[in-house]
């Protein structure tokens, strides 16, 4: 019974790898702009480390800044989730009530369809850039500290972060029952997560005390810790750590988010017959 319930769920994977290869023009567009910005801060972080006195600012060095930022853009770009934009979206033009009657878990049908989206882009984009991107800055640049474990510790790391952000966005994707201004919540959410998760600036640059409190929150889980993960600045006890607290905040995201979610169908109204 659960091997056919789980084959079931597995069809909207399938469908979201589909939908991610199909519109794989408008993918590259993003990423594009994702990479224009990678080279935009790449080129502010060399000014900085060009006037500092210090050759390692916030336990980085120039080499490593570089792939931080370059791999910050892989990884929101490879993790990408659509979950808030779907529920938005079905709430807008009154599809939800068709998905609310179909036999399957709304929930478990966004996260299936994200997770499919997820492996596309991964194979499409993930894997051959940070190939070439760490080549580059290896043989380019003369970045060192990458260790073969800590490339494939990257990858669980990264279906963290995909989990966690899907998770994030059922939450504020809820606001959808109660608002149209979708738009706004949308464009706080992205400010704010990427402020916090350290897609933004290094979360290392933060006073002490804010980065201790960030530690037990799961914004790292979505940029910080993969990406340092990938550096190998993080050692065997951090990382282990790290997951542990990933993995209790995704199960308390998700309990949090169904309780809500009993919540928020009781304030659908669909008409028509």
């Amino acid at each position: 019974m659960r091997a056919a319930r789980l084959k079931k769920y597995l069809i909207f994977s399938k469908s979201g790898i589909q939908t991610t290869i199909a519109y794989r023009g408008q993918i590259a567009l993003w990423f594009l702009g994702g990479i224009i910005n990678a080279v935009l801060m790449g080129l502010l972080w060399w000014a900085i480390y060009k006037f500092s006195p210090e050759p390692v600012i916030g336990g980085f060095s120039f080499q490593q800044m570089l792939m931080y930022v370059f791999l910050s853009s892989i990884v929101g770009e490879v993790t990408y989730a659509e979950t808030m934009g779907t529920i938005s979206d079905d709430v807008r033009y009154g599809l939800i009530g068709m998905r609310l009657m179909k036999p399957v878990n709304y929930r478990a049908q966004l996260a299936f369809t994200s997770f499919g989206s997820f492996v596309a882009r991964l194979f499409i984009i993930g894997v051959p850039m940070t190939l070439v991107g760490t080549l580059v800055m290896v043989f380019g640049f003369g970045l060192d500290g990458i260790l073969w474990y800590n490339v494939l510790l990257f990858v669980p790391a990264c279906i963290f972060s995909l989990l966690t952000v899907d998770a994030i966005q059922f939450l504020f994707g809820q606001l959808a029952f109660r608002t149209h201004a979708m738009f706004g919540v949308h464009s706080m959410s992205s400010v704010i997560i990427g402020f916090l998760s350290g897609a933004m600036v290094p979360l290392t640059l933060f006073p002490t005390w804010v980065q201790t409190a960030l530690l037990y929150t799961p914004f790292p889980t979505m940029t910080s810790f993969p990406v340092r993960l990938f550096l190998g600045q993080l050692g065997y006890a951090d990382i282990l750590i790290q997951f542990g607290i990933s993995a209790l905040w995704l199960i308390a995201l998700n309990v949090i988010g169904l309780l809500m979610y009993k919540t928020s169908v009781r304030k659908v109204v669909v008409f028509g017959g």
